[in-house]
């Protein structure tokens, strides 16, 4: 075999003067994992083998990116780690990595020992694997491929399962729990002496619903994807580049697809210091999102871009270091919606008058970013529900006066252009449904019965607005639009049991309302690192997936 390995224990020399983030481009990490979901709960226990092998699948195709290398780690150097978690029920993410510190480092740093004699030189396979079978006569029990790979590792990891709940709310309509972390070891050597070290142990919590199958494997995918990010943002994986070119507010620097890098990811701007004391750190001056990937697998020289959001310093020789995140914005919009409602009667004694107000509301809104898809920046697909409090005049009446609500669901697009350093205009088109409800209890003279009226209509809604951009992960700003919908006198009432019956009194006409009109206000957009559950694959169950 012709083909050169690098003896991956160098990186781990570099890593005796300045941590391994510290350097100017982003070198491939050799990763060893443990091929295994690892079940720590007496609760996590609950789930059935073919769960656990999707679980493990999935977490693998997020876990394992475009700038690692991977072996598995063999299973007889995981016999003493195995046996001591197995004689303890339950354990924590945090105490499974403290026995993989106890019981699976001492192993590794065994053959490491072994292997100083070679730490450093760049070797081709056969002369590995010539050095592996002399330390094979040392340790018994490990093959000499196995202890290739051992030696091949820089770091190590672990997927935990620490609780699953499935829970039926009725015969086709679930929900899932599931709860755990990653376990990420670093291999190599300090002055000769070889260590394995706990670099991370990071938990969540992921939640689907749905039909079985669908919130099943809609809460996987969601655990797999937070673990996904909590490794990009392992300091050691992140992707990071030199400043190849400077083009105005464009820029310009060697990654591409062999790292996996996608249109809009936030690269941070800055340079590494190193201080009195010798303790480097990455002083950032700005952030980039990423406009044009290239395609360097084959042509070693090709070069992605850039456009700067806040431009700070800059300067060719520079780094762009990854700041990594789901994809999926959560905007919240506080404003003020047209509201008009004509004469009428709302289930006697309630009339109303004809009046036209402001509701003060807000839309929650989950936003997802196509322009990875599209290569079209700041392109968003959106999902969302709204929620207002509107002003009705009612007629005098010894009753309490009851207080409407409107709510609603919708989606659309979002897209986002910067105009100058962090400074943006936003347009906004969105469809969908809503009902202005309210709260009514009738009685004949024994029972009562609480009934919810809801006057539905459907519509649409365009927005124009003003950005400005606090930090790679927060944007602020004010917007303005039209509503369209249509003006509806269609009541329907639904029981406490959920039961709804179409409404129209022929002596006292309900109402009618129109939500056309008017809407401005705020809103805050925040890219988090994880969520709780994917919002898109919630409404789908909702609608039975």
């Amino acid at each position: 075999m012709k083909k050169f390995i690098c003896f991956l224990l160098i990186s781990a020399v570099l890593t005796t003067a300045l941590p391994s983030f510290a350097i100017d481009r982003y070198e491939r990490k050799s990763i060893s994992y443990i091929n295994s979901l690892w079940v720590a709960t007496p609760e996590a226990k609950n789930v059935e083998l073919g769960q656990i092998d999707y679980m493990l699948e999935t977490v693998k195709e997020n876990i394992e990116m475009e700038r690692f290398d991977y072996n598995p780690l063999p299973e007889s150097l995981l016999r003493n780690f195995i046996n001591a978690a197995n004689a303890d029920s339950k354990l924590s993410v945090k105490e499974i990595a403290e026995l993989m510190e106890a019981e699976l480092a001492p192993v590794i740093i065994e053959i490491l020992e072994q292997a100083v004699p070679e730490r450093g030189k760049e070797l081709v396979s056969e002369e590995m694997e010539r050095r592996a079978s002399v330390i094979k006569q040392k340790t018994s029990g490990i093959t000499v491929e196995e202890i290739v790979k051992v030696m091949n590792a820089a770091y190590i990891y672990l997927p935990v399962l620490t609780g699953y709940k499935e829970k039926a709310k009725d015969n086709d309509n679930y929900s899932y729990t599931i709860k755990g972390g990653i376990i990420w070891f670093h291999v190599g050597f300090r002055d000769d002496v070889p260590f394995v070290e706990l670099k991370v142990a990071k938990t969540t919590r992921s939640m689907g619903f749905g039909s079985k199958k669908h919130a099943y494997k809609s809460a996987v995918r969601n655990f797999a994807r937070n673990l996904k990010v909590a490794t990009q943002d392992v300091p050691e994986f992140k992707l990071q580049a030199q400043i190849a070119e400077v083009d105005g507010s464009d820029i310009t620097f060697k990654l591409g697809k062999k790292e996996g890098i996608r249109v809009d990811d936030c690269f941070y701007i800055g340079e590494w210091m190193q201080d009195s004391r010798a303790k480097v750190t990455f002083e950032k001056t700005g952030w980039v999102r990423i406009a044009s990937v290239a395609d360097n697998r084959e042509n070693k020289i090709a070069i992605s871009s850039a456009y700067t959001v806040k431009r700070g310093d800059l300067g060719v020789g520079m780094t762009v270091v990854e700041h990594p995140r789901l994809g999926i914005d959560i905007a919240v919009k506080p404003g003020l919606f047209a509201t008009k409602v004509s004469d009428g009667s709302i289930l006697f004694p309630y009339d109303t008058k004809e009046s036209e107000s402001m509701a003060f509301g807000m839309d929650i809104d989950a936003q997802y970013n196509l322009a990875p898809g599209t290569g079209i920046r700041q392109l968003f697909f959106l999902i969302g529900g709204h929620i207002s409090l509107p002003s009705v005049e009612f007629d005098e009446t010894y009753y309490d006066s009851p207080q409407p609500f409107i709510w609603g669901f919708h989606g659309g697009f979002f897209k986002r252009m910067y105009l100058s350093s962090q400074h943006s205009l936003t347009f906004e088109a969105i469809g969908g449904l809503r009902y202005f409800s309210i709260s009514t209890t009738v009685t004949d003279g024994f029972t009562d019965e609480t009934y919810i009226l809801s006057n539905n209509t459907g519509g649409g809604q365009i927005s124009l607005g003003y950005d400005y951009a606090t930090s790679a992960n927060i944007n602020f700003g004010f917007t303005a639009g039209m509503k369209f919908y249509g003006k509806s006198d269609i009541w329907t009432a639904t029981d406490s049991d959920g039961n709804d019956y179409p409404f129209d009194h022929p002596v006292y006409p309900f109402p009618e309302i129109d939500l056309s009109g008017v809407t401005f206000g705020i809103y805050l957009h925040y890219s988090p690192p994880s969520l709780a559950f994917d919002p898109i694959d919630m409404v789908k169950g909702m609608m039975g997936s």
